[in-house]
């Protein structure tokens, strides 16, 4: 809980994290809803096994489920900040944040740092890969998750400490 007695700077400060964090949630979500209602453009980015089943028409699952997690992913974030997010309990939204961000920060980072070695031939790529889709995936798929993850750490942050008074009382 914000005290009335801040400067309005400070929360400020301590808000644009979790918007921020909705805003990245929020623009890749609709990359994924775009695909889910059946958009081609960008599918040869993904490509591999993802981009065969979203051109058979058989990837509907897979992009809502992505389209619904990174809708859930932007109501999270702004519940951090939002009154309507007090509904939820401090150690359920604690936990669930870090939680996130974990994996978010984990599973891009990995990605990230396993492309990497590719690139600088630590690892050999696999026969027949697509170089196009992968350094689409080095530049922008799988760095999202990583910016995400720490915009939402952020956030949580700044949720941890502005609600730790309250929780005290």
């Amino acid at each position: 809980m914000i005290l009335m007695t801040e400067r309005p700077q400070t929360r400020e400060r301590r808000t644009w994290a979790a918007y921020a964090a909705a805003w990245w949630a929020g623009l890749f979500a609709a990359v994924s809803l775009y695909w889910a209602l059946g958009g081609t453009i960008g599918l040869d980015t993904v490509g591999g096994q993802i981009e065969e089943l979203a051109r058979k028409g058989e990837g509907d699952v897979l992009a809502w489920g992505a389209t619904v997690l990174k809708v859930a992913g932007v109501i999270f974030a702004l519940a951090l900040v939002q009154r309507w997010g007090r509904i939820f309990p401090r150690g359920l939204m604690l936990v669930g944040g870090w939680a996130g961000t974990a994996v978010l920060i984990v599973y891009g980072g990995v990605t990230v740092g396993t492309e990497l070695l590719v690139v600088i031939g630590v690892l050999e790529p696999p026969a027949g890969i697509d170089w196009y889709a992968f350094y689409w995936h080095l530049a922008v798929w799988d760095p999202y998750f990583v910016i995400w993850g720490i915009l939402l750490g952020i956030a949580v942050r700044h949720y941890q400490v502005d609600t730790r008074q309250a929780a005290i009382r």
